[in-house]
């Protein structure tokens, strides 16, 4: 498997077409996208990680090349970071609305800290019921479990995916993931088809 930085786009009209399937990773600000894609990838330094939220504001694509054919991974701006003003806000909502009505997006992965699952925040349920609604695939997947105990972050698990049913919410699964220990790591490129 093979992987490399293709495009941004700051615009929905930069949104490129690749010509190929797209996973879509969501989330908050500072949740650990950028540190998960590197993971899945196999890249410590594909998608640049930082320590402050709400660095990415641009929808950025990976190519994942595998002996079956191209994958396309897109890093998308983080949401709910309070210094992003009216106008980042509106922005936001502009782009990543654009890019999830792609029909070329075969899965959304929604990525929250483990730590604040419990309960999940009202922007991100509006946003999983969102994301429901439509007709794509959506995987919860809880980051940095390695900041619990392996106990703590199953209770943790059991918990959000309550809060998801009693907001009437259905999901498939729910992945849990640390990317300093590569816990579910594996398990998880599978499911999305990049191996192991």
């Amino acid at each position: 498997m093979q992987s490399s930085y293709i495009t941004s786009a700051q615009r929905a009209h930069q949104l490129p077409d690749l010509g190929a399937p797209e996973i879509a990773m969501v989330g908050r600000s500072n949740c650990g996208k950028s540190s998960l894609l590197n993971a899945l990838t196999g890249r410590r330094n594909l998608a640049r990680a930082s320590s402050t939220p709400g660095r990415t504001q641009m929808v950025n694509f990976f190519a994942i090349d595998k002996p079956d054919g191209r994958l396309i991974l897109a890093d998308l701006p983080g949401f709910g970071f309070s210094a992003s003003g009216r106008e980042a806000r509106r922005h936001w909502q502009e782009l990543v609305t654009a890019y999830l009505k792609r029909p070329v997006l075969r899965q959304v992965l929604f990525l929250m800290d483990i730590r604040r699952s419990d309960p999940p925040g009202d922007e991100d349920l509006e946003l999983l019921k969102f994301l429901v609604g439509g007709h794509t695939e959506i995987l919860p997947v809880l980051t940095k479990a390695d900041k619990l105990s392996a106990a703590a972050a199953k209770v943790q698990m059991r918990k959000f995916t309550a809060h998801l049913e009693a907001a009437g919410l259905t999901v498939p699964s729910v992945a849990v993931t640390s990317v300093l220990k590569q816990t579910g790591i594996t398990d998880l490129r599978r499911t999305l088809g990049l191996g192991d």
